[in-house]
């Protein structure tokens, strides 16, 4: 899990290659001005979704995971909280895994990690890491958000 802003992110040496590549072209794209949809960067290696919904309230969100894209989340407008754990605190599948969208859902977190987003700020997150996104503590409120999808497959080109 990585915790950043998209202008420094995209430029960040340290990060894999692919994950700047795909936040340079989310930049160069000026997602504030999009309407809502995808937009593939490289088919369906590598793309993003830009959205308008409405957080819901953290323990009504059900943990999920995928297995074959990193997830890069990025606020737009509002607030969002994403509760993040590692799976292997004897949480429970919620139903089978599926595999033709990529991802699972789980009944609990375990030992949880609480991230805040506001505009500018990103969270990745990699296949194997169970995640609650659009989440709040308080109030349900409108959010826009872009979500970027990203084959792990690429990370080490």
């Amino acid at each position: 899990m990585i915790i950043d802003k998209l202008e420094n992110a995209a430029q960040n040496p340290v990060y894999p290659t692919v994950i700047r590549h795909a936040l340079q072209a989310i930049i160069a794209n000026r997602p504030q001005q999009l309407a809502n949809g995808k937009y593939p960067i490289e088919g369906e290696l590598i793309y993003f979704s830009v959205f308008d919904g409405k957080t819901i309230l953290l323990e009504e969100q059900r943990p999920e995971l995928h297995a074959r894209y990193i997830d890069v989340h990025i606020v737009l407008e509002g607030e969002e909280i994403i509760g993040a754990a590692p799976v292997d605190q004897r949480q429970q599948q919620d139903g089978g895994f599926d595999e033709q969208n990529d991802i699972g859902f789980y009944k609990n977190m375990g030992c949880e990690t609480l991230i805040k987003l506001r505009p500018g700020d990103l969270t990745i997150l990699f296949p194997g890491e169970l995640h609650r996104p659009m989440a709040t503590l308080n109030e349900p409120a409108a959010l826009r958000k872009i979500v970027a999808k990203i084959d792990v497959s690429l990370i080490n080109r």
